[in-house]
């Protein structure tokens, strides 16, 4: 028994000693010149969050906001002893109101801060030969016999009969955006396994460029159909580039993570 309580003895003033110890620590890393100028420049640097907006069954993302971390940074610069900004050390932070507790909600824009569109394309070869070409990054809308582990550029699931043989297939290739483009036949199944849904703001098909292309803005999302023409496509890119707006995968337009 007097054995137990010397190791208890012990084990508590080891306890009490780290205690005191960090406590000392936090004191003398907290009247520090260089801490006491992060934290004061810290505010500087600090990127806000920005709250998704929701109205009734749709949701614009919002976008993750970012903090300096000061002992990190502290950690960083210490052996400089002076501030430098290349150095700082960053925390993520959550918007209040965040696409990733709202999955059930239909994302029909990205964010406008992005400054992007993405361009969905089914299985028109001429116009996904012609964007592999001159490298713009369309999003493949694949089922299990158009899906391809080579393929360079993004790939959705869109098979409504065989959706799990192509989960499959992504997931074995590490390519699985989660992303479903979201129809009747699909919606149910897309919930039940927590993807982001997603509808295109505009569908371009082979009459409705004209009334398409003067309602592009930054966030727009464009289901290309099959039957459209290559110089159609061609013209509907000149004008998102005329519009100075980039073209970017869907995973990247939706997503909260800043560009």
């Amino acid at each position: 028994m007097k054995t137990i309580f010397k190791y208890l003895g012990i084990f508590s003033i080891i306890m009490i000693s780290f205690y005191y110890t960090e406590k000392m620590s936090n004191i003398v890393i907290n009247n520090n010149n260089l801490v006491t100028e992060i934290n004061n420049l810290s505010s500087e640097y600090n990127v806000a969050s920005v709250s998704a907006i929701i109205d009734k069954d749709y949701i614009i993302p919002g976008l993750n906001g970012y903090s300096v971390n000061v002992l990190k940074s502290y950690n960083n610069m210490r052996f400089l002893d002076t501030f430098n900004s290349y150095y700082l050390e960053y925390d993520k932070v959550t918007p209040n109101v965040s696409l990733e507790n709202n999955k059930d909600k239909i994302i029909k824009n990205g964010n406008k801060a992005k400054n992007s569109v993405s361009l969905l394309v089914k299985d028109n070869q001429e116009i996904i030969a012609y964007a592999k070409e001159k490298n713009i990054h369309i999003t493949r809308l694949v089922d299990h016999h158009t899906f391809d582990k080579n393929f360079i550029y993004e790939q959705v699931n869109n098979d409504y009969e065989q959706f799990n043989k192509v989960e499959m297939m992504l997931n074995n290739n590490n390519v699985n955006r989660n992303i479903c483009i979201i129809n009747n036949n699909i919606i149910d199944i897309c919930k039940k396994n927590r993807k982001y849904l997603v509808e295109p703001t505009f569908i371009l098909n082979n009459y409705s460029l004209a009334s398409i292309k003067d309602q592009i803005t930054s966030g727009t999302i464009i289901l290309i159909n099959d039957n459209v023409t290559l110089t159609d496509f061609k013209i509907l890119v000149r004008q998102i580039y005329y519009q100075d707006l980039d073209i970017i995968y869907l995973s990247k337009l939706i997503t909260e993570e800043r560009n």
